[in-house]
């Protein structure tokens, strides 16, 4: 299959700032070509989704999180038939309280 390697997907390591610390993530391309566009249809930097992904996961993976927020975005889209083209949406926000919800 293309794009895998001996050990599977081939995955890319990107660095991001988190809460204001550097971390680095390691996702595959698909991943990140979907959290850049999520990023620029919501006039977000990629620091500021991950941020907040981060203070909403709780116990759980960063990239797993991500992952996740990624698959909720593009079903509420398509529950909502289409996305907002002007601007930031309830679409994030929703896509957000469905992924990662805040923990209390």
């Amino acid at each position: 299959m293309a794009g895998e390697g001996k050990e599977g997907p081939i995955l890319v390591c990107r660095n991001v700032k988190v809460s204001g610390r550097r971390t680095s993530l390691r996702m595959e391309p698909y991943i990140w070509d979907s959290l850049k566009e999520i990023c620029e249809r919501e006039r977000l930097t990629l620091n500021e989704i991950c941020t907040e992904i981060d203070s909403r996961r709780g116990d759980a993976n960063l990239t797993a999180s991500i992952r996740v927020f990624i698959v909720s975005y593009y079903r509420t889209a398509v529950g909502n038939r289409g996305f907002a083209e002007d601007g930031p949406s309830p679409l994030l926000r929703r896509a957000l309280d469905d992924a990662v919800p805040v923990e209390d």
